[in-house]
């Protein structure tokens, strides 16, 4: 799958520890100025002294890139009952509030959800070890 323009919908699939839950994030790609902004924002320098503002940086940006919730996912309690709401405009259950929701009660997984997108985004691929094997039969060690 190759890699879409900032507007495209992409899922981030967790697993929710304290609820023991699978959870869908949906987001599009971060621009070029948001990952600028993330990096100029998560570690600041002040004269001598450095700050590390990872936590509220990746919260932030998170919620800037989210773009929804697969409906059910959460639930917010009405009356004393947990009710499970939708994140899409035209669903019946849907909470126009759901990313004030998620930040007041689910900011950890915003959170990973913005060190995923903006920390981890790529990796450097290794070498297979076949590569790294002994040079060929033909070539003269140095003795």
């Amino acid at each position: 799958m190759a890699r879409g323009e900032s507007t495209s919908r992409n899922e981030l699939h967790l697993h929710d520890n304290l609820s023991d839950t699978p959870i869908v994030f949906y987001y599009r790609m971060p621009t070029t100025r948001e990952r600028e902004g993330f990096s100029n924002e998560a570690i600041q320098r002040k004269g001598k002294k450095i700050k590390f503002r990872q936590a509220e940086t990746r919260l932030k940006y998170g919620l800037k890139v989210l773009t929804g919730i697969r409906k059910g996912d959460f639930e917010r309690m009405i009356d004393g009952k947990p009710v499970p709401f939708a994140s899409d405009a035209g669903d019946p259950e849907y909470y126009k509030d759901w990313k004030i929701w998620l930040k007041d009660h689910a900011a950890d997984l915003v959170m990973l959800l913005g060190a995923h997108i903006f920390e981890g985004s790529a990796e450097i691929e290794e070498p297979d070890e076949d590569e790294d094997a002994a040079p060929n039969s033909s070539e003269t060690l140095p003795q």
